[in-house]
Formats: C-alpha cells, sequence, structure tokens
C-alpha cells in the first residue's frame, strides 16, 4: 500500500506549492498562532486578576463605578473651556473690527 504525500502547503490540492500558497500557509500558521497566544494572555490575565488582592479588586471595581462621574466632569470642563474660547473668540473678533473700523478712519 502506497500512500500518496499531500504537502499541507498544497492549498488547492494540485499537487503543486506555489509561492502564493506557501505565503497562504504561513500566513494561516501565523494566525493560528495569534490566537493561541491571546487566549494565553486571557487566561494569565484571568488568573493574576483573581490573585490580586482585595485592595486592588475593589480599586478596580471603584474606577469602574466613577467613570461614568469622570466623565461627567470632563464633559463640564470641555464645555466651560469651550464658552472661554467662544469668549474669546468673540473679544478677537470686536477688537479686529476696532482695528479695521480705525484703520478706515486714518
Amino acid at each position: 500500500m502506497s500512500e500518496e504525500f499531500k504537502d499541507p502547503k498544497d492549498l488547492n490540492g494540485d499537487g503543486k506549492v506555489s509561492l502564493g500558497e506557501k505565503i497562504q500557509y504561513a500566513a494561516d500558521k501565523a494566525n493560528e498562532k495569534l490566537y493561541e497566544v491571546a487566549d494565553e494572555m486571557k487566561e494569565n490575565a484571568k488568573a493574576m486578576y483573581e490573585k490580586a488582592s482585595p485592595k486592588v479588586k475593589e480599586a478596580l471595581e471603584e474606577a469602574k463605578e466613577n467613570a461614568g462621574e469622570w466623565v461627567d466632569k470632563a464633559k463640564e470642563k470641555l464645555e466651560e473651556m469651550s464658552e472661554d474660547v467662544s469668549e474669546a473668540a468673540d473679544k478677537a473678533k470686536g477688537k479686529f473690527n476696532e482695528f479695521v473700523n480705525k484703520k478706515k478712519e486714518d
């Protein structure tokens, strides 16, 4: 019984391995490895979280709870800054108009 060897890089099964097939095969293998590493990292992160001290967990939970409040404060500050910029722009426009009118008079 002779079994024919099939190269796994022969993606289209024509018995030849083209450069494109080699590249695609390598990309597929790299993609598989990336998923493996990502899964390992996810599991490691879970394990680290489980080992974290109660104080760290408490701080993380508090940060999650306060995130909305922090965003609201940031929005308020941005609105204030926007108003300040608008006022400054209006003042600059007024000063520019005064300057132009004075130049017209001269």
